[in-house]
């Protein structure tokens, strides 16, 4: 005949996990499997406020996020006897509370005069029913760790060891890579009581931790299917953890784009010069094959109306420009150009230069002016305007050089 096992887990939660309502699946599964065991319920037992870890939230929310995590399982309850004691509980007394009033419950017929009916929401539904005149034994579910923390020097007592083991049991979640068989044979206290703890391998690798879902939170990273969404929609709602909302954030049409913050590695810059040309410059390097390359300076508002430049920059946007080109890029205006052409005169269409706002370069210019005994004096430009602006491109980047201001 099989015994009636309740399935005790104890910890932080801090905060519970998909992997920690995951090991009651694993070792619930597996007691049924042997068919020496029948599990009727599973019990979570927070640890606390006293027990004083690092990063520790208080009890009152790793209780509601347990709860929450909770809707929908039909057979794992909450127990909140722990953490409303006035200070922290050792493990064996846990255990032993549980199983002295659920045998309690089952064999007394008035059990239920002199208890309050909150405490009584962590014992399984018809538990009665289910295990008849047969008393029920609690376990400890654990993981590896906790096992092995068997063997930390002044951490268990050895009465407490004895206990659990002897008088529980434990059921003990492992991962494949992990032989928790060895600690038991190198402990004999362990070893004498190895008839009453079960070893269930975890073979779907899960390597779920709070520690890293706290990490997570305080960097601002996706939890999502690590933990239920409704406690990631309540820790977010608590700020707990450290958690906040993306630093980051994209524009959207109900924000406030003007409060929105720009990545550190996001550089932001507007055009020193009045006629926009960086709208320009823009257009005949990226889209050369674009309607728009032949536009002049003054239909520059005409531009912007086809080919919008968000202002505000986020992470994504960044352009990288590599070349193995140096040299200097020179924008004219219109004017400016003019005065070329009447100096210049047909010398451009004979040389095979595109009328351009943009020439490569005018060194290179030059030297096909010297080549051809055509003297031409092209420097005269570079100061008869005062909105001259210049692209430099250097193995570093674009160097933008106005009269204005310099931008790199």
């Amino acid at each position: 005949m099989k015994t009636p096992v309740i399935l005790l887990a104890c910890g932080c939660f801090n905060p519970a996990t998909n992997m920690h309502l995951r090991m009651f699946e694993i070792a619930r599964d597996f007691l049924h499997r042997i068919e020496q065991y029948e599990v009727i319920g599973g019990i979570i037992s927070p640890v606390h406020d006293g027990y004083g870890k690092k990063e520790l939230e208080a009890a009152t929310h790793r209780l509601n996020m347990i709860k929450l995590a909770l809707q929908g399982n039909d057979w794992v309850k909450l127990s909140d006897w722990e953490s409303k004691q006035e200070t922290w509980t050792r493990t064996r007394q846990i255990l032993q509370y549980h199983q002295n009033h659920l045998n309690a419950y089952l064999h007394t017929s008035d059990y239920n005069v002199d208890v309050n009916e909150e405490d009584l929401k962590w014992m399984p539904d018809n538990i009665r029913k289910r295990c008849g005149n047969k008393s029920v034994i609690v376990k400890l579910l654990c993981g590896a760790d906790l096992l092995e923390s068997f063997g930390t020097p002044g951490l268990w007592a050895d009465e407490d060891i004895e206990d659990i083991v002897g008088q529980h049991g434990l059921v003990v979640i492992t991962r494949s890579d992990i032989n928790p068989s060895e600690f038991i044979y190198n402990s004999d206290l362990l070893t004498k009581y190895m008839f009453n703890i079960t070893i269930v391998t975890e073979w779907i690798r899960n390597e779920i931790s709070s520690t890293k879902i706290r990490r997570a939170l305080r960097r601002s990273e996706s939890v999502k299917y690590l933990i239920p969404d409704d406690v990631i929609e309540y820790i977010h709602k608590h700020s707990l953890y450290g958690s906040k909302k993306t630093k980051y954030l994209s524009p959207n049409d109900i924000f406030d784009t003007s409060t929105l913050i720009p990545s550190p590695s996001d550089n932001l810059m507007e055009s020193p010069s009045p006629t926009n040309c960086l709208l320009i410059c823009n257009n005949n390097l990226f889209n050369r094959n674009s309607r728009y390359d032949k536009m002049s300076i003054d239909t520059t508002e005409s531009f912007k109306s086809h080919t919008q430049i968000p202002t505000i920059r986020h992470p994504g946007q960044a352009v990288k420009i590599i070349t193995d080109y140096e040299g200097v890029h020179k924008m004219l205006p219109k004017e400016e150009e003019l005065k070329i052409k009447v100096s210049l005169g047909d010398f451009k269409k004979r040389l095979g230069i595109k009328q351009s706002k943009s020439c490569a370069s005018f060194d290179e210019i030059e030297t096909q002016i010297k080549q051809s005994k055509e003297i031409v004096s092209l420097k005269e430009c570079k100061s008869c305007d005062e909105n001259l602006v210049k692209f430099i491109f250097t193995k570093h980047g674009i160097q933008v050089i106005s009269d204005v201001e310099t931008i790199v």
